[in-house]
């Protein structure tokens, strides 16, 4: 095990928590593997975290900058329609490549809500898991269009995010890319309708 300073070491863990996070789930998550798959020795997790919970919210971290950089392509220049479309395109996307991290991430989202308090509090952990990049795009792609659409931002958002959540678990059990595919592409047509009704 060569000496690497604390930062390189730091990163190098939460790396490895991730892969261990989007094979074992949440609950296989241990510091021993995640020491294990870093190459490092088991203290050097104690010594550069306080805990397991500061880790994971590490992790939840990196989940929500990859999520970011998949959103890169979207521009809502081009108005609500192209928004909509390319948004749901790029979490799917995004979901495809990572379907076992957002599967401890939903898994890690689901024990925030457990352990309960304001649910202001508790539904804003899903700000960074697309919520955010959703409402900013669109109220970005309203402003360029110039006018609103049939229903609100935050409508649409809810409904993308809730259909974003069934499909975490459809695609994880069955890995039919095609079909849940096809039901992406129904979610992006039906948001379409639902905010730029047609004459």
């Amino acid at each position: 095990m060569a000496y690497l300073a604390a930062d390189e070491r730091r990163r190098q863990i939460v790396d490895a928590a991730v892969e261990i996070m989007a094979t074992d789930g949440l609950a296989g998550t241990t510091t021993r593997k995640i020491a294990e798959r870093a190459d490092a020795p088991l203290g050097a997790i104690h010594y550069c975290f306080r805990n397991k919970d500061e880790l994971i919210h590490l992790v939840m971290e990196r989940g929500a900058a990859m999520l970011q950089d998949a959103f890169a392509s979207v521009d809502p220049g081009l108005g609500v329609e192209a928004t909509i479309r390319a948004s749901v395109a790029a979490m799917w996307d995004w979901y495809q490549q990572n379907i076992g991290l957002q599967m401890a991430l939903t898994e890690a989202g689901m024990a925030r809500i457990r352990r309960g308090g304001d649910p202001a509090e508790v539904y804003a952990v899903w700000d960074p898991f697309g919520r955010a990049l959703l409402t900013d795009n669109l109220r970005l792609a309203v402003k360029a269009e110039g006018r609103e659409p049939a229903i609100t931002v935050e409508e649409i958002v809810r409904f993308v995010l809730h259909r974003f959540d069934g499909m975490t678990l459809e695609y994880a059990a069955s890995r039919d890319r095609a079909a849940c595919s096809r039901q992406i592409d129904l979610l992006a047509d039906a948001m379409v309708l639902l905010a730029l009704p047609r004459g």
